[in-house]
C-alpha cells in the first residue's frame, strides 16, 4: 500500500478518508504504525476507539490545511483535542494547545486549565497554572472554585499567597456559606489552616465570624484553640498535650482530639518572597574577582536587577534593559511577573524605548508587547489588575509631563486619561485596595474613574514630595529620599501623614514582602558610601526598623528612579498529599453535595 493511498479511519460512527502520507507527516502514532510490521499497515480501514469523532474531524482538518485556531473552541473541547493529540502523538499540535491554554489562563479558569494539563501530561503547564492560582489568592473569587476537593487543595497549599490564616479562613467560610453546606463543613476549612500561624486576635475574629454556627464542632474547636493560645506560648502539640486533662474537662475528649489532630497535621506555609532592586555603580570595581556575575565595566550594573537575602546580600539576577537605556522603570504584575517601560536610548538623543516588556520570573522568559507608547522616561509606574499606570516623566525635548497613560496588559492597547495635577518626574505610585495613588508636589492623589469621568482627587496634603509609596497592612507607607522618616496614612481616614519611624540613612526604595517591608537606605553625602537594608513589620506589632544588612564601603548605589518589588522566584510544588484526619473531613464534605 503506497504512501499516497488513502486509509479509512473508523472513529465512533464516522469514517475519515485520509492519505497515509498526511497521517505520517503529522503523527508519530501513524508513522510508527505504517512503518513497522503491524497488521494495520496492510489494512484499508483502521478502527480507533480512544479518540472521539468530533476531535478527529478537527485534527484531520488541521493536518490538511496546517492551521488551527484554538481560540474558536471552548476549554472543554480543547481538552478533548488535547487527549486525541496526545494519543496520536501530534507533536506540533500538542505544543500549540499548551501555548494556547497558557495564553488563556485567567483567575476564572486556572483550575480548569490545570485539570486539562494534568490529564494531558503537560507538566510545566500544570505547575504554572497552579502557581498562577496560588499567587492570585488576593484577587481570587469563591465562585471560581467548584468543589470541596479543589477548595481544600487550594486553601491548604503551603505556597498560597495569603497574608494571614484569618484571610484563608474568611475565604473558606464565604465559600461554605455560598454553597449552603452547613457548619460541619467548617471543620474542613480549619484543616486548611497553618494552625501555628494563628494569633489570639485571629482566633477572636474567627469566633466572631462563626457566631451563626456557635453550636457546631468547629466553634468548640476554636474555643479550645483560643484557650490554649491565651494560657500558653503557642499552638503547639507540646502545649496541647501538657494541658490535656484541663482541656478535656473544659470541653470534651472529642474536641481535644480534633484540636490535637489539627495542630499535629497542620501544613506549614512555605511561600517566600525575594526582594528585587536595581543599582548603578559609582566607580569601577577595583577587583575583577569581586565584580558581581554578569556585570562588566562597559555595561554598568544599573541595567541589572539584584535579588537580596540576609545570608548572601545582593546577588546579580537579571539584565533588565539595554546598555544605553536611561530613565527606564519597572514594576511588578503580580508576584511572578515584572514590567519594564519607558526610557531613552542615550541621554538627550530623543530615541525612546516605547515598547512594554514583561518578564515571567517562573518561566524565565521575556515577552515584548510590540506596542508604541508615547515617548517618555523617568515616569511613575504601578499596576492595578491588568492595567499599567504610567504617570508623569520626561517626554521629547526634555519636557516634564503631567500626562497619565493606562496600558491594558491583556489587550495591549493604551489610552490617555485625566492629567495629573503636577508636571513631575518619578512620582511615587502604589496600588492600595483597588485604587491607584500617586504623590504630587504638595499632595497625594487617588485616581477615580466612572463611566462619566476620570479624575485625580487630593487625599492627603504633604509638606514634602514623597518619593516612594507602598500599601501594607491597611496603610500606605511613604518615604522621601532626602529624609530619614517613615510616614503613613489610611486613605479616606487620615488627612495628614503620620511619622511612625526613622531610619539610619535616608531610604531610596521600599520592597513589600507581604509580611514585612524592606527599606534600602544609603548615605546622601559624607565620607563613606554606606548601603543598608532595614526591616519593618508594622507599628501595631511594636516594631521599629531593624537593621538586617549593611555595607559601609560599596560601589553599588541604589537606582532609586527604577523601582523595587518583591517576587516569588521558585515554582510552587503541586502538593497533592492529604493527612488522614483531613481526608476524613474531605470525604464527609464531598458527600454533602
Amino acid at each position: 500500500m503506497g504512501d499516497n493511498e488513502e486509509v479509512t479511519l473508523q472513529i465512533e460512527d464516522k469514517e475519515f478518508k485520509v492519505k497515509k502520507s498526511l497521517l505520517c507527516e503529522h503523527s508519530d502514532y501513524f508513522r510508527a504504525m505504517f512503518s513497522g510490521n503491524y497488521i494495520e499497515n496492510d489494512q484499508n480501514q483502521i478502527v480507533i476507539d480512544v479518540v472521539d469523532s468530533s476531535s478527529m474531524q478537527i485534527i484531520v482538518q488541521y493536518m490538511e490545511i496546517g492551521l488551527i485556531d484554538l481560540y474558536d473552541y471552548s476549554l472543554t473541547k480543547i481538552s478533548e483535542i488535547a487527549m486525541a493529540a496526545n494519543f496520536l502523538q501530534i507533536t506540533e499540535l500538542i505544543k500549540q494547545i499548551e501555548y494556547t491554554l497558557q495564553l488563556r489562563l485567567s483567575r476564572k479558569n486556572w483550575l480548569k486549565i490545570m485539570s486539562i494539563a494534568e490529564a494531558s501530561a503537560y507538566t510545566k503547564l500544570e505547575q504554572y497554572s497552579a502557581a498562577f492560582g496560588l499567587l492570585s489568592f488576593k484577587e481570587m473569587k469563591t465562585d471560581y472554585i467548584k468543589s470541596f476537593e479543589k477548595l481544600y487543595w487550594y486553601l491548604s497549599h503551603p505556597f498560597i499567597d495569603a497574608w494571614s490564616e484569618l484571610e484563608v479562613f474568611k475565604f473558606g467560610l464565604k465559600w461554605v456559606i455560598a454553597e449552603e453546606t452547613g457548619g460541619d463543613a467548617i471543620m474542613l476549612i480549619l484543616c486548611c489552616l497553618d494552625i501555628r500561624r494563628l494569633t489570639t486576635w485571629d482566633l477572636v475574629e474567627i469566633k466572631r465570624l462563626m457566631e451563626p454556627y456557635d453550636l457546631s464542632l468547629a466553634a468548640k474547636v476554636i474555643d479550645c484553640l483560643h484557650e490554649v493560645s491565651i494560657t500558653n506560648c503557642g499552638l503547639s502539640v507540646t502545649n496541647i498535650t501538657e494541658n490535656k486533662e484541663k482541656l478535656c474537662e473544659m470541653f470534651t475528649d472529642r474536641v481535644y482530639t480534633e484540636v490535637f489532630n489539627l495542630v499535629k497535621e497542620s501544613k506549614s506555609r512555605n511561600l517566600k518572597y525575594a526582594a528585587a532592586v536595581s543599582f548603578w555603580t559609582k566607580k569601577e570595581h577595583k577587583d575583577e574577582k569581586k565584580r558581581p556575575p554578569l556585570v562588566s565595566t562597559s555595561l554598568g550594573s544599573y541595567h541589572y536587577m539584584y535579588k537580596f537575602s540576609e545570608q548572601s546580600g545582593f546577588e546579580s539576577w537579571l539584565q533588565i534593559a539595554e546598555k544605553n537605556l536611561w530613565g527606564w522603570g519597572f514594576t511588578q504584575w503580580g508576584p511572578m511577573r515584572i514590567i519594564v517601560a519607558c526610557g531613552e536610548h542615550g541621554r538627550g538623543t530623543g530615541l525612546f524605548m516605547r515598547d512594554v516588556k514583561v518578564y515571567d520570573v517562573l518561566k524565565k522568559e521575556w515577552i515584548s508587547h510590540g506596542v508604541q507608547l508615547p515617548s517618555g522616561r523617568h515616569a511613575g509606574l504601578t499596576v492595578l489588575g491588568d492595567s499599567l499606570f504610567i504617570v508623569g516623566g520626561v517626554g521629547a525635548f526634555r519636557v516634564v509631563l503631567d500626562k497619565v497613560i493606562i496600558y491594558d496588559l491583556k489587550a495591549r492597547t493604551f489610552r490617555e486619561v485625566a492629567k495629573f495635577h503636577d508636571a513631575i518626574q518619578n512620582p511615587g505610585l502604589c496600588t492600595h485596595e483597588g485604587k491607584v495613588y500617586a504623590s504630587g508636589i504638595e499632595a497625594i492623589y487617588r485616581y477615580d474613574e466612572t463611566e462619566e469621568q476620570n479624575r485625580w482627587l487630593a487625599i492627603v496634603r504633604t509638606n514634602i514630595r514623597m518619593s516612594c509609596m507602598t500599601s501594607f497592612k491597611g496603610f500606605i507607607y511613604c518615604t522621601q529620599s532626602y529624609f530619614s522618616n517613615l510616614y503613613r496614612f489610611r486613605p479616606n481616614v487620615d488627612r495628614e501623614l503620620e511619622i511612625v519611624a526613622n531610619f539610619t540613612h535616608p531610604p531610596a526604595a521600599i520592597c513589600n514582602l507581604g509580611d514585612r517591608l524592606l527599606f534600602f537606605t544609603r548615605t546622601v553625602c559624607g565620607q563613606i558610601d554606606a548601603l543598608a537594608v532595614e526591616e519593618y513589620k508594622g507599628i501595631s506589632d511594636g516594631e521599629k526598623p531593624k537593621l538586617i544588612w549593611s555595607n559601609d564601603d560599596t560601589d553599588l548605589l541604589i537606582n532609586d528612579v527604577a523601582g523595587c518589588c518583591g517576587l516569588v522566584m521558585d515554582t510552587p510544588p503541586l502538593c497533592h498529599d492529604v493527612p488522614p484526619s483531613h481526608g476524613r473531613y474531605l470525604k464527609l464534605c464531598a458527600n454533602m453535595r
